[in-house]
């Protein structure tokens, strides 16, 4: 019976990867916007769950690996292309710019920002950690460099700053290879 207890505890130890760190600077983990290629992020991230190469709301031509995918939209995935597949996280290569990455987006908790914010956390947590608060415009947003944290749910406050919701997304954006796949995140 011990021998089966130690198997398993083992087994989940393994199993159970950190999340990786997402900064405003521009890193996920040891991937970089504009410095990265689909081999470097495949070493890291894993084989994709769908590949496509297009464009989408007018954007940059771009080449997306997406994981955590499906066919069917919802509210914490992000399309490919317009008609799908729809996934959790998706990496942008910036085809005119030797394919590097130029745009990252995830809804996953496999990834977390440097102050401790994850997917999921209560805004007034976050704006805790990050000494800011969130103020509704396009969107519940915060800005922290080439970091994007999004927020979803609650409701606007008096004086315009969001009250209650949750973390919803973290985007990132290069300087020279974004590939302009969002408005306003």
């Amino acid at each position: 019976m011990r021998g089966l207890v130690l198997v398993i505890v083992t087994q989940a130890l393994v199993s159970a990867s950190p999340a990786q760190l997402v900064t405003a600077s521009g890193r996920i983990g040891a991937l970089r916007v504009d410095v990265s290629t689909q081999t470097g992020i495949v070493a890291a991230a894993g084989r994709p769950d769908a590949e496509r190469t297009g464009s989408f709301n007018g954007s940059r031509p771009y080449r997306a690996l997406g994981y955590g995918c499906s066919m069917k939209r919802s509210a914490v995935t992000w399309p490919l292309l317009a008609q799908g597949p729809f996934c959790r996280t998706v990496f942008f290569l910036d085809t005119r710019g030797a394919g590097r990455l130029g745009t990252f987006f995830t809804t996953s908790n496999r990834y977390r920002e440097g102050h401790g914010i994850r997917i999921g956390m209560p805004t007034s947590t976050a704006e805790r950690l990050l000494r800011m608060r969130v103020v509704i415009g396009c969107e519940e947003n915060i800005y922290l460099d080439k970091l994007t944290i999004a927020f979803a749910g609650g409701h606007r406050g008096r004086d315009g700053h969001l009250i209650g919701g949750h973390v919803e997304a973290f985007a990132l954006h290069g300087r020279r290879h974004d590939v302009g796949v969002f408005d306003c995140l």
